[in-house]
């Protein structure tokens, strides 16, 4: 088009038209910004498509992250009540009328573990790209505002976790260099260490195996309980983004 336009120009000038070769070479401007302006136009709608196509791909992976983190808390919840459902039993046992020391020191020494699964974790990953990347503000912001509300929900349930456990551990050490438990992993098994029980004093045992045993059941039940909380609020953000007009 725009050798067709010079080629009429340098027709005009050779004939000595100027007012014709003006309106044509104006024409010709203007044909060479309306045709920048559809380059930028089509440009632009390009760039579109690709946010577009880049927070549909952001939204999709939190979804995935977030249905991930309800089979993932639901199954540490599991784990929890299966340990639970132990340790009350022994409570019961030692809390018996029938029970005697030898009863508890029984339980102590060869059924009760101070240990426990510390599984404490989420998936992140997208929510942390999108605020590495800066992309996070390609979600509108309705949606963008409950996304960094769950996180922040996710990490303070992570923290109080993580303390209650870091307490647990710390309770178990303790418990274990006083009461040697008999395990597969103990440095010294079997008979070797009658001696040491026999001489164990009754109420020192009573009440650190009180102390741990039912700081166990209360952190297991409140660790249970956040993340019954949190299962909760991951499933009405799931719904929030099926719903969300991407």
């Amino acid at each position: 088009m725009i050798k067709f336009f010079r080629k009429i120009r340098q027709k005009l000038l050779s004939k000595n038209k100027f007012s014709k070769y003006l309106i044509y070479a104006i024409g010709e401007i203007i044909l060479v910004v309306v045709g920048i302006l559809i380059a930028l136009q089509v440009n632009n709608l390009n760039e579109q498509r690709k946010k577009q196509d880049l927070r549909e791909n952001y939204v999709n992976s939190l979804l995935i992250d977030l249905e991930s983190d309800i089979v993932l808390l639901e199954n540490q919840i599991s784990t929890f009540n299966t340990e639970l459902e132990v340790h009350t039993s022994l409570s019961k046992r030692l809390s018996s009328s029938d029970a005697t020391f030898d009863t508890i020191r029984n339980i102590a020494r060869y059924e009760f573990l101070p240990y426990f699964t510390p599984s404490n974790n989420l998936n992140l990953n997208t929510y942390n790209a999108l605020i590495s990347t800066g992309n996070l503000d390609l979600i509108q912001a309705p949606l963008r505002d409950k996304i960094q509300k769950h996180n922040a929900e996710q990490i303070e349930t992570l923290q109080t976790i993580d303390l209650n456990f870091k307490l647990l551990a710390e309770l178990g050490y303790k418990y274990i260099i006083q009461f040697p438990i008999n395990v597969e992993f103990s440095a010294i098994k079997g008979t070797q260490m009658n001696s040491v029980w026999e001489q164990i004093d009754e109420n020192e045992l009573k009440t650190n195996l009180n102390g741990i045993l039912t700081s166990k059941i209360t952190i297991y039940i409140h660790t249970n309980r956040l993340r019954q909380r949190l299962i909760e609020k991951t499933k009405t953000l799931v719904e929030e983004i099926k719903n969300y007009d991407k």
